[in-house]
């Protein structure tokens, strides 16, 4: 059944909307499953802000077009499904990755992140990034470090002061504590 123009609208306006706030984008070939399987694939998806959508492949070039993301031509013919990743690149990869090996039928082309095609090795090591919390956690570590033993380092001299201090004290008292002991003998 053909799509009205007002329709078609209406979808590339959905893409565009949807690739404007995407991290990335895996493209799939769905040939053959069915949709209980495509149902399994996008519940798995949604628990990391993932979508999965059979596209239209005229209507999604156009609108790889407006957001100006790459268009791979060749990844986009024939029964094409994309996952669509909003926020946990890495995790929706490797969810996509870990479907594939479970199914002959379902195959990953490649993907997209804005400009750049990548291919399904690529794709490989993207999932096999630590989540987006994590990584900002450790380069959070990493810039507080030198700042810490910065400041560890300004104690250092302060601390010095204090132990000479206290060994000083510690032995005027043990002197005190012998002429004490002396005078009482």
């Amino acid at each position: 059944m053909a799509l009205t123009k007002q329709r078609k609208t209406e979808i590339l306006d959905n893409y565009v909307t949807m690739l404007q706030s995407a991290q990335g984008v895996v493209i799939t070939e769905y040939r053959g499953m069915t949709v209980h399987q495509l149902d399994n694939l996008r519940a798995k998806l949604r628990e990391n802000n993932a979508s999965l959508i059979v596209t239209k492949n005229t209507l999604l070039k156009r609108a790889l077009q407006q957001v100006g993301m790459a268009v791979p031509e060749d990844l986009l013919s024939g029964p094409v499904a994309i996952a669509v990743a909003q926020q946990d690149l890495p995790q929706t990869v490797k969810n996509v990755l870990e479907f594939a090996k479970t199914t002959d039928i379902f195959v990953v082309k490649g993907g997209i992140l804005n400009e750049t095609v990548v291919d399904g090795k690529q794709l490989e090591a993207i999932s096999e990034l630590p989540p987006l919390d994590t990584l900002r956690a450790e380069i959070l570590g990493l810039l507080t470090m030198p700042m810490a033993q910065f400041l560890s380092l300004l104690n250092e001299p302060a601390r010095g002061v204090v132990a000479v201090i206290k060994a000083g004290s510690e032995g005027l008292v043990n002197v005190l504590a012998a002429y004490s002991q002396k005078d009482a003998a």
